[in-house]
């Protein structure tokens, strides 16, 4: 399709009909509610808890195993490859997924119990940690 015909499909979109399909543009639907819903039940196998609670701010990352895990299915697949790459929360893979919070500790802790990702909460004592508080003024010095 040359130019002309892009620009005259762009003003009159009735032409694309006449179009083979081959040369038309796939277009990409966003999911409605409903099948958000159906989504999110399907992946957690109707599960509104995993086995092992995790918070939003629970550090997951990927262990040897995870590492070299062959064939797993679609969300589980994302989530130990992002954690791969690098250790992530569960609110950053649920907000890089696109998925909801429930959905992603539900299929975290599946992949915890299988033993392909392993979970730390970070440090919470870190008002009573007096190294780390020095080492912060004096790189904020240092700047």
């Amino acid at each position: 399709m040359d130019e002309q015909e892009t620009e005259a499909a762009l003003v009159r979109p009735f032409l694309l009909r006449a179009m083979p399909p081959a040369e038309r543009a796939p277009t990409i639907e966003e999911p409605s509610a409903d099948a958000a819903i159906v989504r999110s039940y399907a992946i957690t196998s109707g599960r509104a808890q995993g086995t092992i609670h995790l918070e939003i701010e629970s550090m997951l990352k990927v262990t040897s195993d995870g590492a070299h895990a062959g064939s797993l299915t679609f969300e589980r697949a994302a989530v130990v490859h992002l954690c791969r790459t690098e250790i992530l929360s569960v609110a950053e893979l649920s907000a890089r997924l696109k998925l909801p919070l429930g959905v992603i500790r539900v299929v975290a802790s599946d992949l915890i119990v299988d033993g392909l990702l392993e979970a730390f909460l970070p440090s919470l004592g870190v008002a009573e940690d007096v190294d780390l508080i020095s080492r912060l003024i004096e790189g904020v010095r240092a700047l």
